[in-house]
């Protein structure tokens, strides 16, 4: 199981907050106030509290709250402009809470209105991509691209539709078309992307490495680490990914990788370094734990290794570090 395992598993290391309910005490004067102007038939102040809440139920996350404050907007019969801005605020709301087919229905609502808005065609063709309906999302940017053919979101964004489709020649020649009208990390990195699949590595390396003089940015030096590694160039790998720490020093993703790489480059001390932060920033991570244990495993300290593998038998590992957990624990046994 050779570098199989944490490859996939550097994707898992993520921390999220911990949520909890809470009553909130702006959204409860904000219904009084709605109730005491509608009771007083202030139509307008009526009006201006329900998009009030609607925006603060969507900061809070209540996307489902929000989302029926601009149902009860839309049904007090606003002006055209407003029903297709509220249409589209009310699809985000339902794509924000991952109902796609209500939200797919609000932007085409706010279309029936306005046909030429470019809010709206372009979170339809978003909503589209999302529901993996590919050949209308391309149907929905190509509208985009006609209607504001200067704006380098309807190319960029096609250019990844037409990637995940396979159709990378098409994929290149949009991503082309949006660095021409502005060069963007996003555009740059779907480029080489494609460039990567196509075989053709040394394309995806210049243009990586050209794009660090336009747009500075960590994520250029983590793909070039990414590739690197893939042609089994472990030294430019971890050359790569120091350079990408140097911009963004808390990506703990890439000190995980290049850990990992530092161990097969047997820089020992380099590598117990970036576990030593990380687990003091994760001492409670399965994924980070069992990493270490297949470091201290390939440098031979196995009775290290052990110790780290029971650590992580009981952290409570996911399904998938589980299972390499144990095949290291069966290896140790040997």
């Amino acid at each position: 199981m050779k570098m199989l395992f944490w490859k996939v598993a550097v994707l898992a290391l993520t921390v999220g907050p911990v949520s909890g309910a809470v009553v909130d005490e702006k959204t409860v004067r904000l219904e009084q106030k709605i109730e005491h102007a509608s009771e007083l038939g202030a139509y307008s102040e009526v009006q201006e509290l329900r998009v009030e809440l609607a925006r603060y139920s969507a900061n809070l996350g209540h996307y489902v709250e929000a989302a029926r404050q601009y149902e009860l907007l839309l049904a007090s019969r606003p002006s055209r402009r407003e029903r297709v801005k509220f249409f589209i605020e009310l699809g985000k709301m339902r794509e924000a809470s991952e109902n796609y087919a209500t939200a797919i229905n609000a932007f085409q609502d706010a279309l029936h209105d306005d046909p030429t808005s470019w809010d709206a065609n372009l979170a339809l063709a978003r909503a589209y991509t999302k529901s993996e309906l590919n050949s209308r999302a391309v149907e929905a940017y190509l509208k985009c691209i006609q209607l504001r053919p200067k704006s380098s979101d309807g190319f960029h964004e096609i250019a990844g539709v037409y990637q995940r489709m396979g159709y990378l020649n098409k994929a290149i020649a949009n991503y082309q078309r949006a660095l021409r009208l502005r060069p963007a990390a996003e555009s740059y990195l779907g480029l080489a992307d494609c460039f990567v699949r196509q075989g053709d590595i040394p394309r995806a390396t210049l243009l990586l490495q050209t794009a660090k003089t336009s747009v500075p940015l960590a994520a250029y030096d983590v793909r070039l680490g990414e590739i690197f590694e893939k042609q089994g160039k472990t030294a430019q790998s971890a050359a790569a990914w120091e350079e990408a720490l140097k911009l963004e020093p808390q990506r703990d993703d890439v000190k995980l990788q290049l850990a990992m790489a530092y161990g097969r480059l047997h820089r020992r001390a380099e590598a117990d370094r970036l576990f030593h932060d990380l687990m003091g920033s994760y001492p409670d991570s399965p994924l980070v734990h069992f990493l270490r244990a297949w470091l201290l495993f390939n440098r031979g300290e196995r009775q290290s290794a052990r110790a780290e593998v029971l650590v992580v038998q009981n952290l409570g590992p996911t399904e998938l570090v589980r299972h390499y957990n144990e095949r290291l624990l069966t290896e140790l046994g040997k």
